[in-house]
């Protein structure tokens, strides 16, 4: 018998054998966990604002989602590790439940009893990590993409619901100028929304792109990466501070549309009781051939006035609704 294929067969190959499925269990966990946050970043890019808009082409977002995703899933490590350090209030190295905010008691404490402590113990740095178990069937992994999915479509909803507030006020604005009876002379024109709705919206957008120091969209990039600091990949899921800040986020929409109309709303109510007044006394005038050309200037002289005053309400609740909603969805 040759001594080298024995050995070969008895040491050797067994061990290649074990080699090789550890590789394929790392490579299949880090594929699962790229998939998660495919998913999570996905949900931002499908409603956010700018990103989730028609206007952009499909391909692009697609390989925006691929690029994030694919530099984020190395790094969900060092995302746990940061989060345990902005957990830690009093930075003895140690995170004990009192630190720990409500919605994420349930996380802390299974952590607690899978580092073999009792309930109620602190942890450490290299315990507070979520091992990311690979589901075993496709409706595990669907029940676990929709927490993900949700994470982000939250946040992209959130800065979506308060810029629909300015489209609010372009409809509002056209009501009372009489720009919205375009759509009814020619209903050719299938406006889905008002001139001055997609005008407000528009500037919303570009305000949030340019706000110092950084832009909104990498604010609204870097709170999403900053839930994966208190719920790693696999663990998202929408508290009910989330939904009762969404709820809150309508109320504040609809503020900020009458705050931004009432500069407007003011002066063509001064119109319509002038051109009522002038109607009375000097009946020789058609008002309403007099009517809609003063309303079309007065609209545009305000409406150029009162644009900057939009841009600093954007300036100020963008920023407010990004970092209520990390603080909601991360606890951080």
């Amino acid at each position: 018998m040759e001594i080298e294929p024995f050995l070969n067969r008895v040491f050797v190959d067994p061990l290649a054998g074990v080699t090789l499925q550890h590789l394929l269990g790392l490579a299949t966990q880090h594929f699962y966990a790229f998939l998660l946050v495919l998913v999570r970043v996905s949900g931002l890019m499908t409603i956010g604002p700018l990103f989730g808009q028609s206007i952009v082409p499909a391909n692009v977002r697609i390989f925006l989602v691929l690029t994030i995703s694919l530099i984020l899933t190395p790094m969900l490590n060092q995302q746990a590790k940061v989060g345990f350090d902005r957990l830690d209030a009093n930075q003895n190295e140690l995170l004990s439940r009192d630190e720990i905010p409500e919605h994420l008691l349930e996380r802390f404490d299974s952590l607690v009893v899978t580092a073999g402590k009792l309930p109620g113990a602190s942890l450490q740095k290299h315990e507070f990590s979520y091992p990311i178990d690979v589901p075993k069937t496709v409706l595990d992994f669907a029940w676990v993409g929709v927490g993900e999915f949700g994470i982000g479509l939250a946040l992209g909803l959130g800065v979506l619901t308060i810029l629909s507030g300015l489209q609010l006020t372009g409809e509002l604005i056209d009501q009372q100028t009489g720009i919205a009876l375009g759509g009814v002379f020619n209903p050719g024109l299938d406006a889905e929304t008002s001139v001055s709705g997609q005008l407000l919206y528009l500037l919303g957008i570009v305000v949030m792109l340019c706000m110092e120091p950084i832009g909104g969209h990498i604010m609204m990039v870097s709170a999403l990466v900053e839930t994966f600091q208190t719920l790693p990949a696999g663990e998202g899921f929408l508290s009910v501070s989330t939904f009762e800040f969404l709820r809150d986020l309508v109320h504040m929409s609809l503020v900020l549309a009458v705050q931004v109309a009432a500069p407007l709303l003011a002066m063509m109510s001064l119109v319509a009781l002038t051109m009522g007044f002038l109607g009375h006394t000097v009946p020789q005038i058609n008002v309403l051939v007099v009517g809609f050309p003063v309303r079309a200037m007065v609209n545009l002289v305000v409406l150029a006035i009162t644009l900057s005053g939009a841009a600093r309400h954007v300036v100020n609740i963008v920023p407010y609704t990004i970092d209520s909603l990390r603080a909601s969805l991360a606890g951080v």
